[in-house]
């Protein structure tokens, strides 16, 4: 069962970070989340999975993907946890450039040879932490071109810092287990370094 509070509290105490850190959008930040310190513990993998498949419930969908690294452990969890609640729901991952051996599939997960496609099928993007949605919107880019079909995103954590307004942009509604208040963090704290 999720429990809310208990995933709050693991956030709080092993992710949220304070100092001077530098993001992937190239901005410089007074706080970062290390989301790989809760998502990697057993009690914080199952309480991420549940969350974020308590609101899938909602969502009616037939696969979940994100881009690689983020979301992969996210996504092995959800699958994992919605066959064991008797909802399957399929995981695909999107790789930030394709392999130079193998098959050189940008997007991985699906059995291409039994003729497993994204074609037509609801895709609810996922991520751990959402800033801008960058890294949701280069996911989706990726899903969109293998057929898929995407209303939703879903993170552990939004920041609070554009993602929401620039993936409705593109249509997609974005979900957030809990927001960088929910966590203490304060409006100062969310103001760029430079």
């Amino acid at each position: 069962m999720y429990d809310r509070e208990a995933l709050r509290t693991l956030l709080a105490t092993r992710t949220l970070k304070r100092g001077d850190f530098l993001l992937v959008s190239g901005k410089r930040s007074r706080i970062y989340f290390n989301m790989k310190a809760t998502m990697m513990t057993p009690e914080g993998a199952a309480q991420c999975a549940r969350g974020l498949l308590s609101v899938l419930g909602d969502l009616d969908a037939d696969y979940v993907a994100g881009l690689e690294m983020g979301a992969v452990p996210l996504l092995g969890g959800i699958a994992a946890l919605s066959w064991e609640v008797g909802r399957p729901i399929g995981a695909v991952f999107v790789r930030k450039a394709a392999k130079a051996h193998g098959t050189s599939l940008m997007v991985e997960g699906l059995d291409d040879a039994g003729g497993e496609t994204l074609q037509g099928k609801h895709v609810v993007l996922i991520d751990d932490v959402a800033t801008s949605g960058g890294s949701i919107l280069k996911a989706a880019d990726q899903i969109e071109a293998a057929g898929g079909i995407m209303k939703d995103a879903i993170v552990i954590l939004d920041r609070e810092q554009g993602a929401d307004a620039n993936l409705k942009e593109r249509g997609i509604t974005l979900h957030a287990l809990f927001t960088a208040t929910d966590l203490g963090v304060t409006e100062e704290d969310k103001k760029p370094l430079d």
